[in-house]
Formats: C-alpha cells, sequence, structure tokens
C-alpha cells in the first residue's frame, strides 16, 4: 500500500517515525478518519475543518490542512481503492524534537502522516442493532479535541467486545456523553435528541449530518442532555459516525433499555444518510 509522509509518497512499508517524534512520546498530535465511497471522500473539509481547529487548540505551528484533501484523493487512487468502500486515516503530531515537557522550537516541522485502506461496511449491526455497554467516563476534559491519546476509548472498547457488545457509551455524572468512537442519539415522542457540543464531546462529522438530516426529514431534533434514566425510557438509540454510520441500539447491557427491533426513526435517517453518501454499486 502507498502511504504518504511528509510530502512524500512511499510504501507504506518504507514509512519510519523518529522515537523522538511527540506523537511517540506524549500523544501529542491529532487525527481524522474520512470515509470513501467508490472513490467519493465524504465531508472533506469538514474533517480537514476539525483538525485545524484542534491544531489552534493545541498551538500548533500550522493550522491549515486543506491540502490533505488532495492527498487523500491521491491515495484512494494509487490505491486501487475507488471501486468500493475504504478509509483515509490522517494524522499531524508536533514533530519530533528532544523530549521535553515544553513546545519544542516553533520552526521544527510538523509530522504529517496518511494513509488509506478498504473498509468493510458492518452491514449487518446497521441493519439489526447493537448492544452497548455504559462506562464512566474518566477521559480528560477536551474530549472535543481529536487527539490521538485514545488509551481510555481503547480500554472502554475492549470492555465492551469482552461483554459481547459493540460499542461502549461513556457516562459522566449520570448523563450519556458519547460513545468509544461514536456519537449517541435517543429519540423521545419522535423527537431525536443528542448530547450538546461542548468540551465533554466530539463534535462528530456524520452527527452533523445527522443534525441536517432532521431538519430536512422534518424529524423534531434537539441538542440536550441526556440522563442515563431518561436514555432507559427512550423510544430509540442510535451511534453515528463515520464508520458506523446510523446504527440502531436494541440493548444496553448492564442497563435496562431493551428493544426488539430498529424504530423508525433510525430507519429514515439511515436512508436519506445513504441517499446523500450517493449511489453504490451492488454487493457494496
Amino acid at each position: 500500500m502507498i502511504a504518504y509522509l511528509n510530502g512524500r509518497y512511499l510504501d507504506k512499508d518504507e514509512v519510519s517515525v523518529s522515537p523522538d517524534d511527540r506523537g511517540f512520546l506524549f500523544a501529542d498530535g491529532l487525527y481524522e478518519v474520512i470515509r470513501s465511497y467508490e472513490g467519493r471522500l465524504f465531508e472533506t473539509m469538514a474533517h480537514l475543518d476539525r483538525m485545524s481547529y484542534g491544531a489552534r487548540a493545541l498551538r500548533f505551528q500550522r493550522t491549515d490542512f486543506g491540502f490533505l484533501g488532495a492527498v487523500a484523493e491521491t491515495l484512494i487512487a494509487r490505491n486501487g481503492l475507488a471501486g468500493g468502500d475504504a478509509t483515509v486515516y490522517l494524522q499531524v503530531t508536533r514533530g519530533a524534537a528532544p523530549r521535553t515537557h515544553r513546545f519544542p522550537p516553533r520552526e521544527t516541522p510538523l509530522t504529517v502522516f496518511a494513509s488509506a485502506r478498504f473498509f468493510t461496511p458492518h452491514a449487518a449491526e446497521m441493519e439489526h442493532g447493537v448492544d452497548v455497554i455504559l462506562v464512566p467516563d474518566l477521559r480528560w476534559a477536551r474530549c472535543d479535541l481529536k487527539t490521538i491519546g485514545l488509551l481510555p476509548n481503547v480500554l472502554a472498547h475492549q470492555e465492551a467486545m469482552d461483554a459481547g457488545a459493540s460499542e461502549a457509551l461513556f457516562e459522566r455524572g449520570g448523563v450519556l456523553t458519547e460513545g468509544t468512537h461514536s456519537n449517541v442519539f435517543a429519540v423521545f415522542g419522535g423527537e431525536a435528541v443528542t448530547p450538546p457540543r461542548t468540551n465533554a464531546i466530539l463534535g462528530g462529522i456524520t452527527r452533523s449530518v445527522v443534525l441536517d438530516l432532521c431538519r430536512e426529514l422534518e424529524i423534531p431534533v434537539r441538542e440536550e442532555a441526556i440522563t442515563v434514566e431518561q436514555a432507559r425510557r427512550a423510544e430509540e438509540i442510535m451511534i453515528v459516525g463515520t464508520t458506523v454510520e446510523v446504527t440502531p441500539v436494541l440493548r444496553i447491557l448492564n442497563d435496562s433499555f431493551r428493544r426488539t427491533e430498529p424504530g423508525p426513526v433510525v430507519r429514515r435517517l439511515q436512508a436519506a444518510l445513504r441517499e446523500r453518501v450517493g449511489p453504490r454499486s451492488a454487493g457494496s
């Protein structure tokens, strides 16, 4: 596979990063994952705008990553990924410098890496629904930044896997925040509700798209806190994200939410998202 590193396209096996890289030493970096549907990258600029937002917050010496859109397109083409589903991974770190907590000299170049690979959609999960678990949200207070420091998410997601679930939903003080790699929506009286954008959640790209789709479909929608107690009484719960798209939740294994089948709101949103993404060939 062909990857990109600091302005060069090269075989992925030839990619090497300094052991002094601050991404390796401190998780001092940002990342994005962009879906590609038969060669069409989805919401590229929204992803790159979010990366720029993170770079400003982390005080990187460069904050404009618009050029990575062309890099992503090139990787899809050069790796022969235009005929199906794929993902492009983008990562930017503060660069390589002797290890110290203070920032390196401003002229230190960022480390910019990108790769692409085939992706198999979770079709059965989207069609039939998934089980999730609740876990305490013990992460740091800047979850709005898509940093590469994902160990709490990794541990929580593995806890879900060990329990036979597909995702873990974080809760803090009795309030749902988000999943380990998804945002969460619940439906009450036909109205879709999702936690508001604060420092406690990532402003998901698919989350924004789903909010737009609700308005287009005239599904009442609001951004408001969802308590665990409220979630128990929800008509529907769904997780949304780049890789899970819109996936219905049928059970919270360590709580009392139970549904026998996906509900009508999630079905309408799934259909609308498929239309937004564009036509796909048979078997995709």
